[in-house]
Formats: C-alpha cells, sequence, structure tokens
C-alpha cells in the first residue's frame, strides 16, 4: 500500500514538473520575431514569424491579423530577426535522402549550416530497489549537426554534432579543408577546436580560397 501511494505521488509530481516547465516555456516558444519571407516564384512578404513544426513556418503580416502556414519548400529562405545578428533558414537535403529547415552559420566558397533540434525530454520512471520507483529529472535538448557545402551544387557534408558521441570533428574538418595545408595545421594543434567551427569555414573562405 505504501508502495503504490509512493509511486501515485511521484507519478503526480513528475506530471505537475512537466507541466510546468511547459507552460513557463511556451511564451518563449511561441514568440512572433520580425521576418522576411523569399519565396521561390521571386516574391516576397515582411511582417511576423515563428519555426513551427520542423519544416514549416507561421507567419502574419502583423499583430492581430490572421496568420498563414508555409511549408518550407515554397521558400527560397526566410530571415527572422531573433536576435541581435538576423538568422537566415533554408530548406536541403542532408545526407541520406532527408530535407532540413537548416541555419546558414557562414556563406562563401564552403557554406556552413546547422541543423538545431530542440526539445523537451520529460521524466522517466524506472523501478528501483524494494519496489519504489525511481524518477529521473527531465530535461531540455539543443542537438546541433553542423555541416558545410562547397559552392551551390556540391554535396553536403557532416562535420558532427554536440552530441556525446560525435565524429571525429578534427579528423573530419582535417580532410575537408585538406586543401588548406595552413588551416589543417592549425586544426590539428588545436587553435582551431569544434566551438571554433564558424571562424574556420570563415578562415577558409577569406584565406584559402584566393
Amino acid at each position: 500500500m505504501i508502495i503504490n501511494v509512493h509511486y501515485r505521488f511521484m507519478k503526480k509530481a513528475s506530471y505537475y514538473t512537466f507541466l510546468f516547465c511547459l507552460l513557463t516555456t511556451a511564451p518563449i516558444l511561441a514568440q512572433n520575431n520580425l521576418a522576411t519571407l523569399e519565396f521561390k516564384d521571386g516574391k516576397q512578404r515582411k511582417g511576423l514569424a515563428k519555426l513551427i513544426g520542423g519544416d514549416q513556418i507561421k507567419f502574419k503580416k502583423a499583430k492581430g491579423q490572421k496568420a498563414e502556414k508555409f511549408h518550407f519548400s515554397e521558400l527560397q529562405k526566410a530571415v527572422i530577426y531573433d536576435s541581435e545578428e538576423p538568422s537566415t533558414y533554408v530548406y536541403i537535403e542532408t545526407p541520406k535522402g532527408r530535407f532540413n529547415v537548416v541555419k546558414e552559420l557562414e556563406i562563401g566558397a564552403v557554406n556552413l549550416y546547422v541543423l538545431e533540434e530542440k526539445g523537451y525530454a520529460p521524466p522517466m520512471q524506472m523501478g528501483g530497489a524494494n519496489g519504489h520507483m525511481n524518477v529521473t529529472g527531465g530535461n531540455f535538448y539543443d542537438l546541433q549537426n553542423l555541416y558545410v557545402k562547397s559552392g551551390e551544387n556540391g554535396e553536403l557534408t557532416h562535420l558532427g554534432s554536440n552530441q556525446l558521441f560525435s565524429k571525429n570533428f578534427k579528423k573530419a574538418a582535417s580532410d575537408y579543408f585538406s586543401n588548406c595545408p595552413e588551416l589543417v595545421k592549425k586544426i590539428q594543434n588545436r587553435d582551431f577546436k569544434k566551438k571554433h567551427v564558424k571562424d574556420i569555414v570563415h578562415y577558409y573562405n577569406t584565406k584559402c580560397n584566393l
């Protein structure tokens, strides 16, 4: 009986913890920002927008007006003023034939993109000693996969991610930029690390590809 009461209490506590986190973060996730949508037919629309559903964008001309939804396959790009620097999002084919919305980090002879996956993993219940149920805390996650592409029609290459078991960044970056020995040397000497990936691509675009 005590075990059942303890289980029901922990289950309810986990639910309310998840609900509290969801409600307190909802205003942030639902925020609209100034944006410019550029369509594949050349048209352009300016207003307020936010990304939804992974591959869609919700748009309205101004506050209080009815919102419209567009699939990213209709867009050339979307520029959203969600920070000090505007963020540009494009829809490209990532490895394994999947299309994803990615954010441009650096554009030039080599383009750098990041695929962001954000969400909340709710608490999990696991069996413990003496029949007690242990609850692991829920947490927010922000996975970032880095991709590079040479030119407009080049192949998209995965450089790694911020996950624990990711591809060896030093080797991947050295192989990809092998035609620039001075940059490879900086990567091998750890002058440039994974956290400097934007600087690496910028270095290549401005100093190696002349």
